[in-house]
Order: C-alpha cells, then structure tokens, then sequence
C-alpha cells in the first residue's frame, strides 16, 4: 500500500481529491459549448449547427469548421418542435438578415430537431429546450 494511504488523513485527502477531479470531469462534459452568436452549437460532419432561442424568436446558424456563418443564400432551413402532449410542430424558418435564420419561438417545448438542407446534403441536430426540462424536474 503507497505511504499516502496509510494515514487516516491521506486516505481522507486522497478521497476528497477523487471527489473533486469526478465533480469537475461530469460538469464538464455537461457544458454545452457557445456560439459565436451566443447559442448552443452542435457538430455534424464538417459542419456546425447552432440554435439560440432567447425569447420571442428562434434563431439558427449553419457555421463552417472555423464557426464562421455560412450565407443563407440557397440554403433552407426546418424546425421540428416536440411538444409535451408528445405531438410535434413543424416550423419552415426565415432567411435572416446575418446569415441565419429566424422563426417565431414555440414557448413550452421539450425538444427540437434542426434541419439545413445546403449543398445537396441534408444536416440535422437534436437539441433538448434546458429551460422546461429544468422546471419539470422540480
């Protein structure tokens, strides 16, 4: 046994270490990274999709590898909303004038499915809405 765990005292230091260093690894990989235009961005391929949802409106961005925003020039963009009745909506967004895309925000929904249809390929992220799953929890 190493010299360390001999001691109460070590063996108290050693497991408040192990605590901590399991704290942190968990919350870290619970983060969700930032856009660049202050939403939760997700990779799909060579590509990134982000949502930011901050009221009234729904914005998306399809973002290259750098997270630059790629134009919205023959670009189309569809959201999937799932409600909690366990229906869903299905929302065509708008052509936004930085890049993006905008469309009127669904208040109360559990998920959504971002879809961009840009080059030939289609590009999809599931996102979960962090604000209602957090008030059902309580």
């Amino acid at each position: 046994m190493p010299i360390v765990l001999r001691s109460i005292k070590g063996k108290i230091v050693f497991l408040a270490l192990l605590y901590c260093i399991l704290i942190a690894f968990v919350s870290w990989s619970k983060t969700q990274t930032k856009g660049p235009h202050g939403g939760i961005i997700k990779k799909i391929q060579n590509y990134y999709i982000e949502i930011n949802t901050p009221g009234k409106f729904i914005y998306t961005y399809l973002l290259d590898k750098k997270l630059n925003t790629i134009s919205n020039k023959e670009v189309t963009c569809d959201v999937k909303f799932s409600l909690p009745d366990s229906t869903s909506f299905n929302l065509k967004l708008k052509p936004h004038t930085d890049g993006g895309f905008i469309g009127e925000n669904l208040n109360g929904f559990y998920g959504c499915i971002v879809t961009f249809t840009a080059f030939g390929k289609t590009l999809s992220a599931k996102y979960e809405n962090a604000s209602v799953l957090a008030v059902d929890k309580k």
